[in-house]
């Protein structure tokens, strides 16, 4: 079982599997979106095209036949988390650190260096993540998401070793 987010976090459902994400979940994921991501929320278009690229990795969690969080990351030699998301109702519980660390092993299998990120700023407990598995802030990327003007904290990590 992954380990959780908090030490004090429930532990996910042993029914809970990770998988491909596919084109069926698009509803669903952009339910989510809106709930989390709102005004700076992806578009069913945006979740089409990106599903055809061959260099991006999408994988989603599934728990009791419900998809309960999904992430994707563009994989080349400087890999790029593209976005990472868990419903409200099943935040706590390992799901983020299950999706990074399946995204970061995807990414290292295609040959990648380093991965880079875009995090609101404002949004420390995904700041606090991202830390917790080795990403150091390295700038600002000034009114970044162009809904909220809100600006992003780019954040690298390297993947070669120690």
């Amino acid at each position: 079982m992954p380990p959780t987010d908090r030490p004090d976090a429930e532990q996910p459902s042993a029914e809970a599997t990770l998988r491909p994400l596919t084109p069926a979940d698009i509803p669903r994921v952009l339910e989510l979106e809106r709930k989390l991501f709102a005004p700076d929320n992806w578009s069913e278009g945006i979740y089409r095209q990106e599903l055809t690229h061959p260099d991006r990795v999408y994988r989603a969690i599934e728990d009791g036949g419900v998809l309960i969080a999904w992430g994707g990351v563009f994989c080349a030699p400087t890999a790029e988390i593209l976005t990472l998301g868990v419903s409200p109702e099943h935040r706590r519980r390992g799901h983020a650190s299950r999706i990074l660390r399946e995204l970061l092993r995807c990414a290292a299998a295609c040959g990648a260096r380093e991965v880079f990120l875009e995090v609101r700023a404002d949004d420390a407990g995904a700041q606090a993540l991202y830390l917790k598995y080795g990403f150091e802030p390295v700038g600002v990327r000034r009114r970044y998401y162009p809904m909220s003007g809100a600006d992003a904290l780019v954040m690298r990590k390297s993947l070669l070793g120690p």
